[in-house]
């Protein structure tokens, strides 16, 4: 009961709508926890998915990465040794056992073969006298030929091994120099993708999980799908492959996978190779348990909060009314009633607010200060009230032309008036100002002891970019410099910061 009892004094209404209000207001604020409890658990559990992915997916790329880097390292060996003349004089037998070494043995290597410019193997991992072949035609040669990279190795496109009964398989290649520098064959390894599905399949990534192995043009190589349904398509599209294009690891949801399913995916760049691999988890898989948690801890709040909703939104309204309320008073203490425009106090706070906003964008903002010429004699002529209907009229006026939502008209002081142009240089303040002028002097209020005969209006302009170093009086002392000068130079007109703006009104209607 202290609660509520707190509650009406704050409220200063102790009515019982307001207490049950307040007790609407507690039942949504438990509301409000379990929603907040639900939102944390579900980013936890999404958090602790994105972990578990990219755990996988570091290890695979770690065993990938581990793999294909002992593959180079036999590449380069067998590059460095038929170099060597002397070991390419020995017997073909001890020739194809230093050449080779024990590259043949690496898991899931196949066979290793040199081939000559001309894409003719010369020397075979698997037989002492080379199997007949010519393979100019496969895009790992035709690379390797035409795009000289004497130190890179090259992974290949899918391809089914024609001396390994078609099975379906990867080169990884380096490309041989002549002593000139011109292309004089490769080094190639084959690798078979089945190997690479094994260890994508072994992966603890759920009945639903997909991992997958791309070059980083997005060309699939590998995914630990049965029969390899995707290798070798472009996937160059696939978010994955845009996400990876900054040349970060990273993780993503796909909310639309080739087979439908929402995945929690974590990608890694295989270190020091064109690869990405890519793993992810079902989200659905992912979050089954915590649905259901959340749907029994639901049905008991949703009892609760059915039973009082209608005197939620009851509070929710007084609310309302009462901020409604506030503002329009904080407005009424910002503005003058006389000519229904700012006041002092909120033009200073616009000031402040716009010099800020200008100082971080870096664009000019304007002020036109505004004075009625001879107004104190106009007073001492017609009396204080026919000024205060003079003063009226000339808001209206100021009004009339700064009609952007962020132009502040304002009341200065007495017979002083303020406009503050955002996002406003010279020549919108010299147009501001001629139509205010004008519009004044249309308004053909008499005024004998003035030369113009009728009240007329003087007005100072000046624009700043505003810096850090400026401040914002620096604004204020400029134009109020540019009325004086308007003052000076015979009322009735403008000037710009000590320079005359408006010579005559035609010059603004051309």
């Amino acid at each position: 009961m202290w609660r509520i009892r707190w509650l009406l004094r704050r409220l200063e209404q102790p009515s019982p709508v307001l207490i049950w209000s307040a007790t609407a207001a507690g039942l949504l604020v438990q509301l409000a926890v379990f929603v907040g409890i639900a939102f944390d658990t579900y980013r936890s559990t999404l958090n602790s998915s994105f972990a578990v992915a990219d755990n996988i997916a570091a290890l695979i790329e770690q065993d990938i990465s581990r793999n294909i880097e002992l593959y180079d390292l036999s590449l380069q060996a067998v590059a460095a040794k038929i170099h060597d003349a002397e070991v390419m004089a020995l017997p073909a037998r001890v020739r194809l056992l230093a050449v080779f070494d024990r590259s043949t043995n690496a898991a899931g290597l196949g066979a290793m073969v040199v081939l000559d410019k001309n894409g003719s193997i010369v020397l075979d991992s698997l037989s002492e006298i080379p199997r007949a072949g010519n393979f100019s035609d496969r895009e790992y040669f035709k690379f390797q030929r035409d795009t000289p990279h004497p130190n890179g190795l090259y992974i290949s496109t899918p391809f089914q091994a024609r001396l390994q009964d078609g099975t379906w398989s990867i080169s990884v290649s380096r490309r041989l120099s002549a002593p000139d520098g011109s292309f004089a064959g490769i080094v190639s390894g084959t690798l078979k993708l089945d190997f690479l599905r094994e260890r994508l399949e072994s992966a603890a990534l759920g009945r639903r999980g997909a991992a997958t192995v791309f070059r980083d043009d997005g060309l699939v190589l590998v995914q630990n799908t049965p029969g390899n349904p995707n290798v070798g398509q472009d996937w160059s599209r696939a978010g994955v492959v845009k996400r990876s294009r900054g040349g970060q690891d990273g993780t993503f949801t796909s909310e639309g996978s080739i087979d439908g399913i929402a995945r929690l995916f974590s990608y890694k760049f295989v270190s020091g190779f064109p690869l990405i691999v890519a793993a992810g988890v079902s989200r659905d898989d992912v979050l089954e348990p915590w649905w259901f948690k959340i749907r029994l801890i639901a049905a008991v709040f949703m009892a609760m909060v059915i039973s009082v909703v209608v005197l939620v939104a009851m509070f929710n309204r007084e609310l309302r009314r009462r901020i409604t309320a506030e503002r329009g008073q904080a407005a009424l203490a910002r503005q003058d009633k006389l000519s229904q425009l700012a006041n002092r106090r909120g033009f200073d706070e616009a000031l402040s607010k716009d010099w800020r906003r200008a100082t971080r964008s870096q664009q000019p903002l304007t002020l036109v200060m505004i004075d009625v010429d001879h107004f104190k004699q106009f007073n001492d002529r017609y009396g204080h009230l026919e000024g205060d209907k003079v003063l009226a009229a000339i808001g209206a006026a100021i009004r009339g032309a700064a009609r952007r939502p962020s132009d502040v008209a304002a009341r200065y002081g007495g017979e002083e008036f303020a406009v503050l142009l955002p996002n406003t240089g010279a020549d919108g303040a010299m147009r501001v100002a001629e139509t205010i002028r004008a519009s004044v002097q249309a308004l053909a209020m008499p005024h004998e002891r003035s030369s113009h005969s009728v009240v007329t209006v003087s007005l100072g302009a000046a624009t700043v970019v505003p810096s850090k170093d400026m401040a914002e009086k620096t604004l204020v002392e400029n134009a109020d410099r540019a009325l004086y000068a308007a003052k000076a130079g015979g009322r009735n007109k403008a000037c710009f910061d000590n320079v005359a703006m408006i010579s005559d009104a035609a010059r603004f209607r051309a």
